[in-house]
């Protein structure tokens, strides 16, 4: 009874699209893992890169990359070459949105008889399911490297163990036992996210009580709608450069800042990277991968509660973008220039969006993951970076900019 008053208020509001999204959050309700043999926790086969991915069977097919996204309500399905040859069949229509200022994604319901992940397996399982070639997130259709996105449906059922620098995932079906080197940080879902409570400093004597959201999906730092900035009567008055992200409505065009301290709990982060968005996403504002990756952590959905194991002799450390290109990797090993941000390193070289980058340094692209791209670019100094168009090659200055990488 409580889902047809959702469903019918949701249609009087606001249409069937989004009344069969709220649907499809509610699909999986009823799905159970099933263990092995008594198994109580299982190691994945897994990447660990910039974000979080993990290999799964769909219908006794295996190899299927999935996106850990905690920021993520639904599991998504890609229209991947490996996906196609499912031939899943299409329900009902949906649209999927969030950063962008373009038009919701189109995408549709279905359905999969089973879904397998170590020792644990699902059966009967709803996706969504998003024609890459069709939506706003991709220019090409090759940007889809992995096969679709693991939410909350899933994710809700096990304590993640992870650790980014050992390259390992495991799931639990028990709740995690913390040390005294832990942090433990307190979370609760919200339909169907996970939130935390956070203290920002925006410098300039202007500090703010901020519930955000943990997205791993987000390979950034920390994303702060702006909304609640001007809200709290504030402005951030540091240094700032344009940039660009992209979402599930196309490309969302932002400024990026160093704010001098984030806390969430017990956890002080100093000089955070800061994406100021505008709007999406339902207006959340979200702490990334990119901070995730400084420590062990385990996301323990059993006690809504974030631990995280600082790694021995390491802080943390923001990492910027100094050569100025976001780029997605492409299946055939290359790279795609999607922006060119203005004022830095590759502005004004003649570096096009949508170029195909083929080696860096003389490093083939093919032997470059994303992360070690951003490492890349975050190197002061002279950089070579070719591309397929003309079979050019570019010289390029990576130099830090004041009050905002030092």
């Amino acid at each position: 009874m409580k889902l047809l008053t959702i469903l019918l208020c949701t249609v009087a509001l606001n249409g069937c699209s989004v009344a069969n999204y709220v649907r499809l959050k509610y699909e999986n309700d009823d799905i159970k893992p099933q263990w092995q043999s008594h198994k109580k926790k299982t190691q994945l086969q897994a990447d660990t890169g910039l974000k979080p991915y993990v290999y799964m069977t769909i219908n006794g097919v295996h190899g299927f990359k999935m996106l850990l996204d905690t920021g993520a309500s639904v599991s998504i399905l890609k229209d991947s070459e490996k996906v196609k040859k499912l031939t899943l069949k299409e329900g009902y229509p949906l649209e999927l949105g969030g950063w962008g200022d373009a038009e919701n994604s189109y995408g549709f319901q279905t359905d999969v008889k089973s879904i397998t992940l170590g020792d644990v397996r699902f059966k009967d399982v709803s996706f969504a399911y998003m024609p890459v070639t069709s939506s706003a997130y991709f220019l090409r259709p090759d940007e889809a490297v992995y096969d679709g996105i693991l939410g909350h449906d899933i994710l809700k059922h096990f304590a993640w163990h992870i650790d980014p620098r050992a390259g390992t995932i495991e799931i639990s079906s028990q709740a995690h036992s913390a040390d005294s080197t832990e942090i433990a940080i307190p979370m609760r879902i919200f339909l169907s996210k996970l939130y935390l409570d956070s203290k920002v400093d925006l410098g300039h004597n202007q500090t703010m009580a901020h519930e955000v959201v943990l997205d791993t999906g987000s390979r950034h730092y920390f994303k702060l709608n702006n909304y609640y900035v001007r809200e709290a009567g504030y402005t951030f008055k540091g240094k700032t450069v344009i940039g660009s992200d992209f979402g599930l409505s196309g490309q969302a065009i932002h400024h990026r800042g160093t704010i001098p301290q984030l806390d969430v709990s017990d956890l002080t982060l100093k000089n955070v990277k800061t994406n100021f968005i505008e709007g999406g996403d339902d207006g959340k504002s979200v702490i990334g991968s990119s901070i995730l990756n400084h420590f062990r952590y385990v996301i323990d959905y059993h006690n809504l509660t974030l631990h995280l194991k600082p790694y021995t002799g390491t802080s943390f450390k923001a990492r910027y973008n100094l050569l100025g290109m976001e780029l997605r990797k492409l299946t055939n090993g290359a790279f795609v220039v999607r922006y060119v941000m203005p004022d830095m390193g590759a502005f004004g070289s003649g570096i096009e969006v949508g170029d195909e980058v083929v080696s860096f340094n003389g490093v083939h692209a093919s032997e470059l993951g994303q992360k070690e791209w951003l490492e890349l670019s975050t190197t002061v100094g002279k950089h070579t970076l070719c591309i397929a168009r003309g079979n050019q090659c570019f010289n390029l200055v990576a130099q830090n900019i004041d009050g905002y990488s030092r």
